[in-house]
């Protein structure tokens, strides 16, 4: 299996076409052979072509997806569009912490202790371990068994006899009695999802230490069967009184079996795909640093997609747009904040590159919620780069109404305690 990694907007192609010039990490130097397999997947599967673009025959550029995408010969690892080249390890880990809000598996930490398990393997192998390190808390604590109804033929009597069944079983074998009982055992819904995740990722690894753990796990789990619909079992899954500890490692689960990872690239054979959109993913971590920054930034309440009922209506009836803003923040001294958060590299020489509709609906936001208000700042979190700086921006007509543009170090973020909180008020001063 070849292995390779781009970021988002990355080109993946066998044009041979250097890409040191590039803003973005590509690879364009496939074997004819290899690319082919791709592009052709590309072509009849139209949510691979929400992955990727078309380029050119030879090319194909990524989108904002984040994962892993793999065919029968080709491994294609996408990483945020922050990353650099060698800088692998460092973007991966911060898209694994960023994606715990989403995926609410906060619990499960990547810490200095299990780092090393995690180094130099892509995405999908970082969510292999982290799953086998769950599975292995829970195993240490022990797989909860219940009374499962069972019916058998057997030699003893037991539980109750099914007398019609008996009948027709023991006609002539009057040594035997068909009987339904209750038996202890493991082989609830919960292990059998977790066995079955077991099972298809042993299949998919391609990772030594996470074929090793799995055959090992698989092992604690031979009692158990296999589910045989995912959907209905999930359904089933009971994580309360006393199967709490089970919560974590069926979400990782539930993400491997169902594909729970916002893509549907699913039903095409040697085919498989772990994406998740980096829009989607920063809204949600942003809104998790906010709600961990409460104490710091003097915030009593964040308010995820606003909260108006207020609807543009067609003939008083057909409700079509709500003022929405990604974050409403409600401060302690009573105002109201308006945030919006934009997975968008901001680069600032003499203008800054924001687009006309990311201005329009901020401004949209601030005259909406702040028209009895002193406070006429709206704000909008960008990740960081050594390229952005931060912005103040204002209409000539009406400078009281502003946006500021506050980059966000999600390095510092996630590598300093403590973690996943902004640890000063960004809301006062002015703009660098």
């Amino acid at each position: 299996m070849i292995e390779i990694t781009i970021s988002e907007y990355g080109f993946i192609g066998c044009d041979n076409i250097d890409t040191d010039d590039n803003k973005f990490v590509g690879v364009r130097n496939l074997k004819p052979e290899i690319f082919e397999e791709l592009y052709n997947f590309w072509l009849e599967d139209k949510e691979t072509q929400k992955v990727f673009t078309f380029e050119n025959k030879y090319c194909l550029k990524a989108t904002s997806y984040v994962g892993v995408i793999q065919t029968k010969n080709l491994s294609i690892e996408i990483l945020p569009k922050i990353y650099k080249k060698d800088e692998e390890e460092l973007h991966r880990h911060i898209f694994i912490e960023m994606l715990k809000p989403l995926l609410n598996i906060n619990e499960v930490q990547i810490n200095k202790a299990n780092l090393s398990t995690t180094k130099n393997k892509n995405i999908y192998e970082m969510f292999i371990t982290l799953f086998v390190q769950s599975v292995d808390k829970l195993i240490h604590r022990g797989l909860k068994s219940q009374y499962i109804a069972k019916e058998d033929n057997q030699y003893f009597l037991k539980g109750k006899l099914k007398f019609n069944e008996h009948i027709k079983q023991n006609y002539i074998h009057k040594e035997r009695f068909y009987v339904e009982f209750d038996e202890y055992l493991q082989d609830r819904v919960e292990n059998r999802l977790l066995k079955s995740t077991l099972e298809l990722l042993l299949k998919k690894t391609n990772d030594f230490e996470n074929k090793r753990a799995l055959r090992q796990q698989l092992f604690i789990f031979d009692e158990v069967c296999l589910s045989r619909n995912y959907d209905a079992d999930f359904k089933k899954v009971n994580t309360h009184r006393g199967m709490e500890y089970y919560e974590t490692p069926l979400r990782f689960a539930d993400v491997f079996l169902r594909e729970k990872s916002f893509s549907s690239l699913r039903g095409k054979e040697n085919v498989f795909a772990l994406l998740f959109p980096m829009e989607k993913v920063f809204e949600n971590y942003m809104e998790f640093v906010l709600n961990n920054s409460k104490k710091y930034l003097f915030i009593s309440k964040v308010i995820p997609n606003g909260y108006s009922g207020d609807y543009l209506v067609s003939n008083g009836v057909c409700e079509m747009i709500n003022q929405q803003p990604d974050y409403l923040l409600e401060m302690q001294d009573t105002s109201i904040i308006v945030t919006d958060a934009k997975w968008k590299l901001f680069e600032m020489d003499e203008k800054v590159n924001i687009s006309s509709n990311d201005v329009y609906q901020v401004f949209s936001y601030l005259h909406y919620y702040n028209q009895e208000s002193e406070n006429k700042m709206a704000y909008i979190f960008v990740p960081r780069t050594k390229e952005t700086k931060e912005a103040e921006l204002s209409f000539i007509k009406q400078e009281d109404k502003k946006i500021r543009i506050i980059t966000i170090d999600l390095e510092e973020l996630i590598n300093k305690e403590p973690k996943h909180t902004l640890k000063e008020s960004i809301f006062k001063g002015k703009a660098a």
